[in-house]
């Protein structure tokens, strides 16, 4: 499944949101509408160029000799 990471570091979020809400310690990011965007910008960027590299390996993939132990 593609979209693994995504889900699994939203559920984190939101488990992370509700422990810190039941136990009174302060959430680890800014409480304004500019530090939710900023979460939500830097996990989009992750997200992107961690699609970028698979497609750019995926394209030359057939550029590279493989591993030395590889049977053929």
């Amino acid at each position: 499944m593609p979209y693994t990471k995504i889900v699994v570091g939203l559920l984190l979020s939101f488990v992370v949101g509700i422990a810190c809400r039941l136990t009174h310690i302060p959430v680890p990011s800014p409480p304004v509408l500019s530090g939710a965007l900023l979460v939500l910008m830097m996990s989009t960027g992750y997200w992107l160029v961690d699609r970028y590299c698979q497609l750019r390996a995926a394209d030359n993939k057939d550029l590279c000799a493989g591993h030395a132990i590889e049977k053929k």
